[in-house]
């Protein structure tokens, strides 16, 4: 959701869209469930790959880094085969698999720490959201539903970047991300709002607009948070991009960041009222 950058950045962005919009909308709209676990799989492998480079870590371990993306990727299938009465068990075993790994490679138990809280939020904060999206497409009208997710975000990403660029003053988290301002936010969670209205419109989803507004405005709120969250790790680790992957949007990282909060969001607040 960043709203720095110049039209040549605008124009890196609204390339990469045209090019992954269709993708997105054919994989989310006319296939099958388990194209939608191939993928969540895949880009939660990406992302764990570029949450591992940012370096938090005083000591880097490449096999350390190959046992926590594993085990991430592990989440999907999780979520997939074995459903919702797996999830928690396979979290702690996760968090159990970590710190065997930590306490039998660190140096002292400091370090054990470090190591095991860093690979336990790989999978807290990208693995775990992320592979959300498989019981979200389980629900009824779950392909429609994921197609709402991403319009919100990406209008919300879209409209946050035009208005902070146009009459952006006030800086949101200035320590974290600099770039961004309270209009900018604002402006996209208005906008994301705004086009939820019309999506549900023409789609019919079931819920009245006073809900679809309402699930639009916290699932923007809940994306920003979820942006932040990113920004303040790469600040951590002194980068600007988790990646290069994706022109105009740095990493997969740097993609998927306004989608990790909401996705679990949204498929508990369904979950509720459906």
């Amino acid at each position: 959701m960043a709203q720095g950058g110049g039209s040549g950045a605008l124009v890196k962005r609204v390339l990469a869209a045209f090019f992954l919009i269709p993708v997105i909308v054919f994989v989310v709209g006319y296939t099958a469930p388990f194209w939608v676990f191939a993928s969540t799989s895949a880009i939660v492998f990406l992302a764990l790959v570029e949450y591992n480079n940012l370096s938090l870590l005083p000591v880097r371990r490449p096999d350390g880094d190959r046992l926590a993306i594993a085990v991430g990727v592990a989440m999907p299938a999780v979520f997939f085969f074995l459903g919702k009465d797996a999830a928690l068990a396979a979290f702690i075993a996760a968090v159990f698999i970590f710190f065997i790994y930590g306490m039998r490679t660190a140096t002292d138990f400091k370090s054990a720490s470090i190591d095991i809280a860093f690979r336990t939020l790989g999978v807290i904060y990208i693995a775990i959201p992320f592979s959300h999206l498989i019981f979200l497409r389980a629900l009824p009208d779950g392909r429609w539903w994921m197609l709402f997710l991403f319009i919100v975000i990406w209008a919300n990403d879209t409209f946050a970047f035009a208005v902070g660029k146009t009459v952006g003053r006030r800086k949101l988290a200035v320590l974290i991300s600099p770039g961004k301002t309270v209009e900018g936010a604002v402006g996209g969670v208005a906008g994301g709002a705004v086009l939820a209205l019309v999506y549900a419109y023409f789609m019919g989803l079931g819920l009245s607009m006073v809900y679809v507004a309402a699930i639009a405005i916290i699932i923007g709120i809940v994306g920003i948070i979820g942006d932040l969250a990113e920004s303040a790790l790469k600040r951590g680790a002194g980068i600007k991009d988790s990646g290069s992957l994706i022109p105009g949007h740095g990493g997969v990282l740097d993609r998927i960041d306004s989608l990790i909060f909401p996705i679990p969001a949204l498929y508990y607040i369904l979950a509720y009222l459906l």
